[in-house]
């Protein structure tokens, strides 16, 4: 090797790389192959590997020379992995710098090396395989040889068993490799490649798999030697091939992993023949028959896929037979139970239920060949399944959906078999809630080690949802056996309760039967809530009348437990339960959505006097209350109460319903802690937020006068009067008035938050400000350096921000400069203490940034207000603007930039911050000081290249408000701005702007490439001189095949480009990017920055 050194150590330098005995090993290691093999291209698959201008290899062709003889040369399998995966990071980024022929060459080498060697290892292949695809597919259109798959891997299949192994695994990857759609690549050419290799290969491939595979079936393969695991792997290859080639984008919806249990698959007309065959569909249940596993459950997926192949590819009698195929499949797996003792094939059969159900109507497969066996058995098996609770319980929310499907359309299809289907969907429905009753008493008795699905709501919630609609065919009959359960199980809990009130306390016997209770409600709630308005019949709202009965008087028993025991005996999870009934009861007859049910009061009525829904909606605030009450030390009951409460208070209808309730009224009037307890609770003092916020919009709902509000009031004037006489700042320090302050505030900021009347929002302002202002001043300085202070600034944030325009005053009040100058002085205060803080290395946010980020929010809330004029300030000597400015930015300077980039709520604050203070208020300023103006050019740069979109965006929105205002001021000749001496003083800045912003258009992949454009404009016009040396470096750091088409796609960016700002020059010039990048990324161009060829940019020091 012309100037490297010799093999062996080479081979050490690749073993260490991969296997090395620490990073400093593998990081030296990883520098010098990186001398050796440059990769010439700044985005590379091994880190690090950037080219060095002294390296002996002056192009991509000779560094693939070289990986070449180090694979030709060397026996060590890292050695040939190093060699064939920088030969592939050559070939993506540089390879249209290869000649025709010389591409070809590439491809034949990898190939007629995998022939020579067919004992690689199994990684070396694999990669050396990646190689071969990556070739073939970007030079797809460039020559015919390309193409010619079927004689450069027939060679393989026609040799030896591992050739035969090796020519499999190519396919497998060449059809995933085409079907992969890169980030780097263009759409255009990824789908006309796609296509034509779809059009002209994959059937053929397609084919040659299921032959093979068919052969492999038969047992006539031969091998030389090690039979089994060459006939093992031999499998796996063709299996993979039929995977890929159906898992294959067919018509360029580009899929993803969360799409492979929606959709059906898109097999083009020109394969129905391979479909219609039955053949194909026979052989694949045989392999699953007789392969073992892991080789049944990739056979398996791929029936999944067989299962999804679109229905509309067959016509009507050919659809026929191919659903009876798949049927009788599915039957003889369930009535042998072939391979349904492996977890794997469980679950791929249970989604190829659900597939299968999902791609064909039900007429289709109810016209099946003996359809009624058929349903019966996986009627058989989904009961089976539902009592096998504990064996991949992952597995069951596939038969639920199944099942769901087939019940969805009983009402739109006409057949025979409907009543059987409907007695069905009721039998499994009454299966499902028996086996979850059975569940109750092993999973209590394991003490936690068996997972209770009552402790994860969500995915309860959505297995019920499912369960409903699959009840709701034969309602009568499903609730009979719900209802039938229920009152067996309701007299048990009543009559274990009875006992213990005799003195018999059978613990277990209570919490299994409460546990049980918990499933039967939530299983009502469901039932209830899968009510479909228009469609629901005056039978199943009485059905539904007579469910709701049931747990109101379960409601009732429980109360007489709870009276004999105390609260603090109920159970949570029953507690819980209720909760979701009442959300389903109000989804379904409350509010919005009620309208012709009054049947559903028939049974309500007759037990509780119910007669309406606002009777049921009493019933509903009452028990919020008593949960309010009494569960003040369940943060999760009482989370989803106020959620109910807040979502009650903020349905149209519901919550004028609300208003007129005594329950309600009394909760406005009483709604302190002294009637709610849960308020004490510390674990409970986020949740105040809600709480108040439900209140807010039940006692705005309608017109509220003075003495309502004040009488609301009252309870906050009452603590805050109390503070007032507190007339030291030592009088503060006391944990009672702490404790007094931090609910207050929570309170107040609860009850503030969701006003956006100006009328009402005023109501508030003026009985707080400005009267109590010097409470929450005190306070501050009193605790500012407890979390205390974060609790007071958030309050001040929302007191200050004017969303809706709640806070526009009077052209005759003072008030908007007032609070500003309010605003101010918390800043001062609160800063003083905050920035010369050193906080512990593991907690900064907590300790530190969390309150400067609140400050920040402050302050982006008083200039975007609107309510105040900045100007007068200065104009009458005011230092109120002056002093918050000045604090926050010796707040900013505390904060590392490294830091600032770390803490999202923090960075996003400070660049919201920045962009509304760049846009109007920076540039007002009279001066500024240099280690600010410093510090927000540092972080600007640095909240450009942030790969969170927003922070990226409000950083260009600054970058272009600053080069806005440079050149209005350079247009009219104003050079005594101290913004315009900044920039002639410091000559690196608007360079390291320029620099930031293009590259990372060259470079990054940046979704918001509309925002980087604005700024970019406004960079060139103050760069022209820089722009041109920058650019002249960067064509002439490319590789000399790509500088000519590089400069001209440079050149064409200032086309039809003026020297102004207007909107339609910037549209212009955005238009103009786009055309780049396109051209850029068509083209193939990956690109070298100029840095990495000794041009130095400009750094911020």
């Amino acid at each position: 090797m012309n100037g490297a050194p010799n093999i062996e150590t080479l081979e050490t330098l690749c073993e260490q790389f991969y296997n090395p005995r620490s990073n400093e090993e593998r990081s030296n290691a990883e520098k010098m192959l990186a001398y050796y093999f440059p990769t010439f291209s700044e985005t590379t698959n091994v880190p690090g590997a950037a080219h060095s201008s002294a390296t002996h290899v002056q192009n991509p062709i000779e560094c693939a020379m070289q990986c070449h003889l180090l694979l030709e040369s060397s026996s060590s399998p890292y050695a040939q992995m190093f060699a064939s995966y920088r030969l592939r990071t050559l070939v993506t980024d540089h390879f249209s710098i290869f000649n025709d022929q010389q591409k070809i060459d590439e491809r034949n080498f990898v190939l007629n090396y995998l022939g020579q060697h067919p004992d690689l290892m199994p990684f070396v292949v694999s990669s050396l395989g990646q190689l071969f695809s990556v070739i073939t597919k970007l030079g797809w259109f460039e020559s015919e040889e390309f193409k010619n798959l079927n004689e450069d891997i027939s060679k393989f299949l026609q040799a030896s068993a591992q050739h035969r192994i090796i020519g499999l695994q190519l396919l497998g990857l060449l059809i995933t490799e085409i079907n992969q759609l890169t980030a780097s690549r263009s759409v255009a050419k990824h789908r006309k490649i796609a296509v034509n290799f779809r059009d002209g290969e994959l059937l053929k491939i397609f084919q040659t798999a299921c032959g093979i595979l068919r052969d492999l079936l038969r047992d006539e393969t031969q091998f030389n030697k090690d039979t089994s695991s060459q006939t093992g792997k031999m499998k796996e290859a063709c299996l993979n091939i039929i995977k890929n080639a159906l898992a294959f984008d067919f018509i360029g919806t580009c899929p993803d992993e969360s799409s492979d249990d929606s959709g059906s698959i898109q097999i083009p007309s020109t394969w129905r023949s391979m479909f219609e065959d039955p053949t194909l569909v026979k052989t694949l249940f045989d392999c699953y028959k007789y392969f073992q596993p892991p080789h049944s459950s990739l056979v398996m997926e791929i029936l999944v896929q067989v299962a999804s192949i679109r229905r509309s590819l067959f016509n009507e009698e050919e659809r026929a037979k191919f659903v009876v195929l798949l049927m009788d499949g599915i039957r003889d797996i369930i009535n042998t139970s072939q391979g349904m003792d492996d977890q794997s094939n469980y679950h791929e059969f249970c989604r190829m239920l659900a597939r299968f159900r999902s791609t064909y109507h039900l007429n289709e497969v109810s016209e099946g060949y003996d359809y009624a066996s058929w349903i019966e058995a996986v009627a058989g098996f989904t009961v089976k399944a539902f009592h096998s609770w504990q064996w991949a319980p992952n597995s069951l929310p596939y038969l639920l959906s199944f099942w769901s499907k087939m019940a969805s359309s009983l009402s739109i299809v006409k057949s025979s078999f409907l009543p059987k289907l409907e007695d069905t969907t009721a039998h499994l429905a009454g299966e499902f809630i028996s086996s979850r009753m059975d569940s109750v008493g092993p999973i209590i008795e394991s003490d936690g080690i068996i997972d209770d699905p009552l402790d994860n709501e969500e995915i309860l919630i959505d297995s019920l949802e499912m369960l409903t609609n699959v009840a709701r065919c034969k309602y009568e009959k499903s609730c009979e056996a719900l209802i039938r359960i229920f009152d067996f199980t309701a007299s048990s809990y009543q009559g274990a309760i009875q006992s213990a009130g005799n003195g018999v306390y059978d613990e277990n016997s209570i919490l299994v039967a409460e546990s049980k209770l918990a499933w039967l409600v939530y299983l009502i709630g469901s039932f209830i809530g899968g009510r479909t308005a228009y469609q629901s019949t005056e039978e199943q709202d009485t059905i539904d009348g007579n469910l709701a009965s049931k747990v109101l008087q379960l409601m009732e028993i429980n109360q007489v437990w709870l009276n004999q025991k105390g609260e603090s005996a109920g159970n949570a999870k029953l507690e819980l339960a209720y909760l979701h009934f009442f959300y389903q009861f109000r989804k379904s007859y409350i509010g919005e959505q009620s309208y012709r049910t009054p049947k559903v009061y028939v049974k309500l009525a007759e037990n509780f006097g119910l007669n309406d829904q606002t009777m049921v909606l009493d019933v509903i605030v009452r028990k919020l209350g008593t949960n309010l009450k009494y569960w003040g030390n369940n943060s999760r009951i009482i989370s989803k109460t106020l959620n109910l409460f807040n979502e009650l208070a903020s349905g149209y209808s519901s919550v004028r319903l609300l208003q007129n309730l005594d329950t309600a009224k009394f909760i406005l009037r009483n709604h302190t802690s002294e009637h709610f307890p849960f308020l004490l609770v510390p674990e409970n003092f986020s949740l105040r937020l809600i709480y108040y916020m439900a209140l807010s919009k039940l006692f705005f709902s309608d017109d509220v006068s003075e003495e309502e509000f004040m009488e609301f009031i009252k309870p906050f004037e009452n603590i805050l009067e109390e503070l007032k006489t507190v007339v030291n700042i030592g009088a503060y320090k006391q944990d009672h008035v702490k404790a007094a302050l931090n609910g207050l505030l929570r309170d107040l900021r609860g009850f503030i938050t969701p006003i956006q009347s100006r009328r009402n929002y005023l109501l508030f302002f003026d009985w707080f400000f400005p009267n109590y202002m010097p409470v929450l001043l005190q306070a501050l300085e009193a605790w500012k350096e407890d979390r205390l202070a974060i609790t007071i600034l958030k309050f001040m944030a929302e007191l200050g921000h004017n969303k809706s325009q709640r806070l526009n005053f009077d052209i005759s009040s003072a008030n908007g400069i007032l609070l500003f100058r309010e605003t101010s002085k918390m800043l001062c205060t609160f800063g003083a203490g905050v920035i010369n803080r050193n906080p512990s290395e593991s907690n900064k946010y907590t300790e530190k940034y969390k309150g400067i980020s609140v400050c920040f929010d402050m302050l982006s809330r008083s200039l975007t207000g609107r309510y105040v004029s900045f100007g007068v300030f200065a104009l009458y000597g005011d230092k109120a603007l002056e002093l918050a400015l000045n604090t926050v930015f010796e707040m900013m300077l505390s904060i590392p930039v490294e830091d600032l980039m770390v803490y999202p709520k923090l960075c996003k604050a400070y660049f919201t911050m920045i962009d509304v203070f760049s846009n109007e208020h920076m540039t007002a300023l009279p001066d500024m000081d240099s280690r600010v103006f410093w510090y927000i050019i540092r972080s600007l740069g640095e909240g450009l290249k942030s790969s969170e979109s927003s922070i990226s965006s409000f950083a260009c929105s600054a970058v272009d408000h600053l080069c806005t205002f440079v050149i209005k001021l350079s247009n009219k000749k104003n050079q005594s701005h101290w913004l315009l001496q900044y920039f002639n003083q410091f000559s690196d800045i608007l360079p390291f702007l320029f620099t930031t912003v293009f590259n990372l258009v060259l470079f990054d992949e940046k979704p918001n490439q509309w925002s980087l454009s604005r700024p970019l404009l406004g960079l060139i016009l103050l760069n022209r001189e820089y722009m041109m040396e920058y650019t002249g470096n960067l064509v002439h750091c490319q590789l000399v095949e790509r500088r000519e088409l590089l400069a001209k796609a440079l050149q064409s960016l200032m086309e039809e480009v003026d020297n102004t700002l207007s909107s339609k020059n910037r549209d212009r010039f955005t238009q103009n990017l786009g055309t780049f990048r396109r051209e850029i990324t068509a083209a193939n161009l990956i690109l070298v920055s100029p840095s990495e060829q000794g041009f130095s940019a400009p750094m911020l020091e």
